[in-house]
């Protein structure tokens, strides 16, 4: 079986395929012996045949997880494994596995032939899923079953303001509902409760996080990241925003040696001059290295915690004690 999950929305892409993941371990492998996570960006056809024919003698059954395969910058991948997808047993033969491809946006550059060849024949997949970003009421009946689940209802108008001061993040919404519903004493969550417990966007506090790391101030940056878990944001969202940052860090470290004008920095990177004006800043007190280090601790984080050995928050804690 193979299952093809991409969209802009990586909230609900990503919860489905961590349900999916959690079906796999209760009903098949609760210890997630032959369950693998593929980093696709510099995986080859190798790493995936060697994950399906391995795993465990008392566990028939594998599922494979090949994450943002489209982002590997090595052609011969896409048309490899295009062939081995078409030449892989059907389920009436007895194949059992599970194949996952789980890739964020895919339409808002264009593939290139051989990978538009793998993305064809993925769309045509019995198992696929595109997860668009939601709108307008789209986001109101989200936020309404987000509330449901935690057994809570919400007010029309404190949905709208739930959208306003988040900008319509799911993560940020997913955390904000969850905070607010575990502190109101109320049947119904309010304007009120979400003007009191919402502060708005997260990158300022982003930028705040990785300035104290900048400065080796590790006392506040712990502050900070407890404060993020105070304010309802899952650890999985965090660590996102984390890597991304430290990515566009990277980038702009690496742009500024390579003598790129501060001041075309924002249009080469194509990134918000906010955000490339913070960054330069803070890239003054890193190095390439330090930076690679950063951000390969984190990627590896997120690994740790797709293939349950290890929880976010704990991990996120040693790699900030660790600077």
């Amino acid at each position: 079986m193979i299952i093809f999950i991409h969209g802009a929305d990586t909230f609900r892409s990503r919860r489905f395929r961590r349900e999916l993941q959690e079906k796999f371990q209760k009903d098949i492998d609760p210890n997630s012996v032959s369950l693998s996570v593929i980093e696709g960006q510099t995986a080859n056809l190798s790493d995936v045949a060697e994950k399906l024919g391995s795993g465990s003698l008392f566990v028939k059954k594998r599922m494979v997880v090949i994450e943002n395969v489209f982002k590997n910058k090595k052609e011969k991948i896409f048309t490899e494994l295009a062939e081995y997808i078409k030449k892989l047993p059907t389920k009436d033969s007895g194949n059992d596995n599970v194949i996952i491809f789980h890739d964020d946006n895919l339409t808002d550059k264009p593939l290139k032939t051989s990978a538009k060849k793998l993305f064809s024949l993925l769309l045509k997949q019995d198992y696929n899923q595109e997860f668009k970003n939601l709108e307008g009421n789209q986001i109101l009946s989200f936020i309404k079953k987000e509330a449901e689940n935690l057994g809570k209802k919400i007010t029309a108008p404190a949905a709208s303001e739930l959208v306003s001061r988040t900008g319509g993040d799911l993560w940020l919404i997913s955390g904000s509902v969850k905070k607010i519903a575990f502190s109101c004493q109320e049947e119904a969550i309010a304007i009120e409760h979400v003007k009191d417990m919402v502060a708005g966007s997260f990158d300022e506090n982003i930028f705040g996080l990785t300035d104290a790391l900048s400065t080796k101030n590790i006392k506040l940056a712990v502050r900070l990241l407890e404060e993020q878990y105070g304010a309802g944001l899952e650890e999985e969202y965090i660590l996102t925003m984390l890597i991304r940052q430290f990515k566009i860090l990277l980038q702009i470290k690496s742009a500024l040696e390579n003598n790129l004008p501060p001041s075309s920095i924002a249009t080469e990177l194509k990134i918000h001059p906010y955000a490339a004006k913070k960054g330069i800043s803070q890239v003054s007190n890193f190095n390439i290295p330090t930076l690679t280090s950063c951000l390969n601790n984190l990627i590896k984080i997120d690994w740790k915690n797709k293939t349950g050995q290890s929880n976010i928050r704990t991990e996120l804690t040693l790699f900030l004690s660790s600077l």
